[in-house]
């Protein structure tokens, strides 16, 4: 049950733009010895911890909901030089990262690998993480999460003294676009732009999706996918349309021209 690196199937042909990273004997060594320490998991209720939707403070940076429904839990995590993430994991659910711009190191408990601009990763739920952002400028990453629940988080190691703790609430007072409402799926809503407007998020059915220059990454929000904690995601500019289901809705990054 060692740790390993694989490219998933449907980015065989995309340049090793993606790694998948597994859960190992010691994920599950070190998260048993968390449990065992007193650490306990708690559950977002979607209607009440409306704080969410606020701009987090890190110590590391900042991070902000972009995109929440039933099933995924989209975040802009910015990361800032020489600054890292705690080695955490999510015990319950699944996550990708996804690189928008900078350089960063992405650390395991055995192993650490480069994430780069359009470069994106997977991570088994269990698998303890750190993200360090190792260039000389903001690190701008997307997080995807399925099942939602941003409580599910245990800190095993932080150099900013957070392990063990919960998931901070404090928020910094910054002028965010609202979260809309969107009608199409149930209790869905979405952030259209990041803070200074550099990226553009939406929701297209697959049937609307056409490649465009400034498409960077394409997130399926099926719930097949969702059921089977299957997170796709695609490259903009190289997907062949074909490939999406026509019916399904996907959360869409691009760049502003």
């Amino acid at each position: 049950m060692e740790s390993t690196i694989k490219l998933a199937p449907s980015m065989r042909k995309s340049n090793g733009s993606e790694k998948t990273i597994n859960f190992s004997k010691k994920d599950l060594n070190l998260l048993d010895k968390s449990m065992a320490s007193g650490v306990s998991l708690n559950f977002e209720q979607f209607n009440s911890s409306l704080d969410l939707d606020g701009l987090i403070q890190k110590p590391w940076g900042r991070e902000y909901r972009i995109y929440a429904d039933n099933f995924y839990d989209i975040w802009q995590l910015d990361i800032l030089p020489g600054q890292s993430t705690s080695m955490h994991c999510h015990p319950r659910k699944e996550t990708a990262l996804l690189c928008l711009e900078g350089k960063a190191r992405f650390h395991t408990l055995t192993e650490s690998h480069a994430l780069e601009t359009t470069n994106f990763i997977r991570i088994r739920k269990g698998t303890f993480h750190a993200t360090e952002n190792v260039g000389n400028s903001p690190l701008k990453l997307v997080e995807i999460e399925t099942p939602r629940n941003k409580f599910d988080l245990i800190r095993a190691k932080d150099k900013y003294g957070r392990q063990g703790h919960f998931y901070e609430k404090q928020t910094l007072d910054c002028k965010l676009t609202q979260m809309e409402q969107i009608n199409s799926i149930a209790d869905a809503k979405i952030r259209t732009s990041c803070i200074h407007n550099e990226y553009r998020f939406g929701i297209e059915a697959g049937r609307d999706i056409v490649c465009r220059r400034n498409l960077i990454f394409i997130i399926s929000l099926g719930l097949n996918q969702a059921i089977a904690q299957d997170i796709q995601v695609f490259p903009g500019t190289t997907l062949p349309i074909s490939s999406l289901e026509k019916d399904d809705f996907y959360f869409t990054i691009a760049r502003n021209l």
